[in-house]
Order: C-alpha cells, then sequence, then structure tokens
C-alpha cells in the first residue's frame, strides 16, 4: 500500500520560493503557498492562538494514498459518501496539524479535481477509537473507489472537532461546512491550487 504525504516549507531563495516537496524541490511564487490559507479570527493571544496560527501557516498539505474501506455510514447514516485514507497516511500527517474539518481539493487516479471537505480525528459523535482522514469529495461518482488512489490538498481549516446532540444536528452542520467550503475554494488564491502538478504527478509507492 503506497502513501504520500508532502509538507509544504516556504524558504526565500533570490526572490522567489522554494518549496520542498518530498525527495522533490520545486520553485514557486510565495502567493501560491501561505497566502491560500483561510484564517478564522483570533479570539485571544495566548498560547493556543498561537499553536494554532503555526499549524495554519503550514498549509496547503499534500497527500496520497489507497482508499480504504471505512466505517460505511457516511452514504447510509449521513448522505454524504467519504473516501477514507488508511491509518499509515493518518499517522504520516504532520503532528501538529490539528483535528478538525477542513476544505482543499482531490482527485482519484489523477483524475479530474475536485472541491472538497476532509474531517480529521475521532469524530465525537461516533466515538471512534482510531483517528481517521474521511474525504467528502464534492462530485457524485457512479463506480466504487476502493484501492484508488485518492490525492488531497489540504487547504484551510473550517472548524474543530465537536459532538452533536443528534445525527440531524450533525447533518446540519456538515452541510454548512460543504457550503462554506465552495465558497472559500472559489476565492483565486484557493482556485489555482487545483492545477497543483501534484495532481497530475505520478507517486512512487513506498
Amino acid at each position: 500500500m503506497g502513501l504520500t504525504v508532502v509538507l509544504i516549507i516556504p524558504l526565500s531563495m533570490g526572490g522567489l520560493t522554494v518549496l520542498q516537496l518530498a525527495t522533490n524541490v520545486i520553485r514557486s511564487t510565495r502567493r501560491n503557498c501561505i497566502s491560500s490559507i483561510h484564517k478564522p479570527a483570533a479570539k485571544c493571544n495566548n498560547k493556543t492562538d498561537k499553536k494554532h496560527n503555526k499549524m495554519l501557516h503550514q498549509l496547503p498539505i499534500y497527500a496520497s494514498g489507497e482508499i480504504v474501506r471505512g466505517f460505511g455510514r457516511g452514504s447510509k447514516e449521513l448522505g454524504i459518501p467519504t473516501a477514507n485514507l488508511s491509518l499509515d497516511v493518518v499517522k504520516s500527517l504532520p503532528e501538529s496539524l490539528h483535528t478538525g474539518v477542513y476544505y482543499g481539493w482531490s482527485n482519484v487516479n489523477n483524475g479530474e479535481v475536485y472541491k472538497m471537505v476532509l474531517s480529521v480525528g475521532w469524530n465525537p459523535f461516533y466515538n471512534n477509537k482510531e483517528k481517521s482522514v474521511e474525504t467528502h469529495m464534492l462530485h457524485k461518482f457512479d463506480c466504487d473507489l476502493y484501492g484508488q488512489t485518492l490525492k488531497i490538498c489540504i487547504v484551510g481549516y473550517l472548524r474543530p472537532e465537536k459532538n452533536f446532540d443528534s445525527l440531524d444536528d450533525l447533518i446540519k452542520v456538515i452541510k454548512s461546512d460543504i457550503e462554506q467550503a465552495k465558497t472559500l475554494l472559489d476565492q483565486p488564491e484557493n482556485r489555482k491550487l487545483r492545477e497543483a502538478p501534484f495532481f497530475s504527478a505520478n507517486i512512487s509507492k513506498c
């Protein structure tokens, strides 16, 4: 099973930004990375806020892996199907990446790139025992995706994980997350990440 996690770190060099992507080094302008972040307004200036802001400045983060079977409740209970990445991919994400709900871009088998909403964490409503990464792509697929390669670009942060009083409450919030993601990804600085070379590059398996 192959997986790829790419952490982009901006470095200044001769007026350009060097992006370190795993074993490859490519160049881009600074506006292709840090400016793509959606930052919720800070409530106060404390250690938690500083850690959160530091985490945001690591975005975008790219990851890739095989789609595996999840809990089977995305489609059945929520009407919101998700593609799950393996536990190996989950464990390979930066420890500083907070649990919560994110938005970004994704594709399957180097195909067309679609908007997505991503959940990282334990899903308190279901009290999961293992941390998971679940991707809801804003596109209807007519085939089984298990075993295919999912690529994701985590662009920005929407909200922290939380529990809900009912399934209906959970569904309402997820639908709100989706609408926010659509709007944010239409912003020019976020929309251009849809064209990232990552989505068409061949990924070497470990």
